[in-house]
């Protein structure tokens, strides 16, 4: 099936089926990243810190209550973590083409 849609989608748009997948993994892999970037927006305004360091030690000191920020402190790293993690493979899929030309 998969193999299928990609023979027509080459006979379709005049590209081979590698740089179709490349830039369509390419285009998820960004799309994750916003989405990343837009619950990281949300948490720096959510309590007007500009890192999960950063309100890690706010809770430490007692200015923000522990629940939930916590978990958010944990889902923040995680966050920015997926987040380099994609920007990798995307540099990874960029340099591929680079070295393609």
């Amino acid at each position: 099936m998969f193999e299928h849609v990609v023979k027509e989608a080459e006979n379709i748009l005049g590209i081979p089926g590698e740089v179709i997948f490349k830039e369509g993994l390419k285009k998820f892999f960004v799309s994750k990243v916003e989405e990343n970037n837009s619950l990281i927006q949300d948490l720096k305004k959510k309590y007007r810190t500009t890192g999960y360091l950063e309100l890690e030690g706010k809770i430490k000191k007692g200015n923000i209550p522990e629940h939930p920020a916590w978990e958010d402190v944990i889902l923040w790293e995680q966050l920015s973590s997926h987040t380099l993690k994609l920007q990798n493979l995307i540099s990874q899929l960029e340099m591929g083409d680079a070295v393609a030309s």
